[in-house]
Formats: C-alpha cells, structure tokens, sequence
C-alpha cells in the first residue's frame, strides 16, 4: 500500500534528516521538503507567511501526483497546528494510501544543544536561514507547542528522538513495516 509518512517536530529534532533516509527505502520515493520549496520561491522572504502557504499548496499537489503514481511520500514538517496535517490525512484519504504521522520528541535543553550546534555548523542550506529564525533561546516554547499536540493528534506515533539518528530510524522503519490495526 502506498504511504504518506509525516514526520514532525521542533526545528531541529532531525525531521530532514530521517525523511530523506526513509526515502532510501523504497524506489522512487519522495523525500519532499515544505521548506526548501519555499525558499525556492523568489523573495519568499518579503512575506514568509504567503510564501509558506503557497508552499503548502505546492505541497499538496506534488504530493497528489506521487500518491496518484503509487509512490510513497516523505515529509518532515515543523506543524504546530492541525489543519496542514488533516489536508495530508484527506488527500491520503483520497488516493487510498496510509497515512503515518510521527512526532519527534525532545526535551527543551536537548533540543538547545541541537539548535546551538546547528547554528555553529550548519550543513544544509535552510539551515542558515532557519538559524535567523529560531535559536536555541526558543527550545522550550517550540517543545510546549508540539507538546500540545498530543491531545488533539492522538494517534499520531510520539518517538523519543533524543538518542542518535539511527535509533530514531529504527524505530521508525519499525513502526512502519508494522501491520496496520
């Protein structure tokens, strides 16, 4: 069965990261970055919240075509609110694919560190620019708001990503090879 496989959490938890090793599981699977899609836009930076729901649009419909293929998908996406995050279980929904939400997990002085060492090397281009954004000051507020969607994504998989990447992977890989209830 096809799958649509999203990945969030706080900046800096490793959502990149393990999208794009899910990706090397299966043939012709897309490892699609909301974010790099944005920054792709010409001066997003002059509006960022326009240029982050075009973005999305973008998204959706990129991820409409995938689905339609009969390919997986992969997103990891910082989403403190719900509504992006049903559009994504409908339009699974509509293309008859599983629809898998994880959220990665941190402690706000894990994620700190993160974010410092983040800010001191970055590795990827988004990194720079969301190094502007959000530092490691902002740790314990971005752990509140994804700690308050526990509530109202119950049944989201909720992984301790405090340990190393490849545990989180692990973990993950697990979770989705598991028959589905």
């Amino acid at each position: 069965m096809t799958r649509l496989v999203l990945i969030n959490g706080a900046p800096g938890s490793g959502k990149s990261t393990i999208a794009h090793a899910l990706a090397q599981d299966r043939s012709t699977t897309l490892a699609l970055d909301i974010d790099g899609l944005k920054h792709s836009l010409g001066r997003w930076d002059e509006d960022p919240s326009a240029s982050g729901l075009h973005a999305r649009r973008l998204t959706l419909a990129l991820a409409s075509e995938q689905l339609r293929a009969g390919f997986d998908l992969v997103i990891g996406q910082y989403l403190a609110q719900t509504s992006f995050i049903e559009d994504l279980e409908r339009l699974s929904a509509r293309h008859g694919a599983r629809f898998f939400e994880c959220v990665l997990e941190l402690d706000a002085g894990t994620l700190a560190e993160r974010l410092a060492e983040r800010d001191s090397n970055p590795t990827r281009f988004e990194h720079a620019v969301n190094n502007r954004l959000v530092g490691p000051a902002d740790a314990p507020a971005l752990v509140q708001t994804i700690e308050a969607l526990r509530q109202r994504r119950p049944g989201a998989l909720w992984v301790d990503a405090t340990g190393s990447t490849s545990s989180t992977l692990g973990i993950l890989r697990a979770a989705l090879e598991a028959p589905t209830p």
